[in-house]
């Protein structure tokens, strides 16, 4: 299943919404981003509410694609200042 990551302007940093991943027998993923010169996206993930978020990959400068474990809970942290639209999304 692919989720992307959303917000109200992804030209701009931002902290996405939490996504939930059901995750169906499957243990990895594959995460990609499009990211400008100078800007990075940090995927996080945790296995419940209560724990913290904890950085599973950063892609920076770069569109970049990588296969990470899965767990139930996702966000990703970017900082962009290059001003264009930075999109993340995780197949599952």
């Amino acid at each position: 299943m692919f989720k992307l990551f959303t917000t109200s302007d992804n030209t701009v940093s931002y902290t996405s919404d939490e996504l939930k991943f059901e995750l169906r027998g499957n243990r990895t993923g594959v995460f990609q981003a499009n990211v400008s010169s100078g800007d990075s996206v940090t995927l996080q993930s945790r296995i419940d509410n209560s724990f913290d978020w904890v950085d599973v990959v950063t892609i920076a400068d770069a569109n970049d694609i990588q296969e990470v474990i899965l767990s139930p809970y996702f966000r990703v942290v970017v900082t962009n200042t290059s001003g264009n639209a930075l999109v993340a999304g995780l197949h599952g």
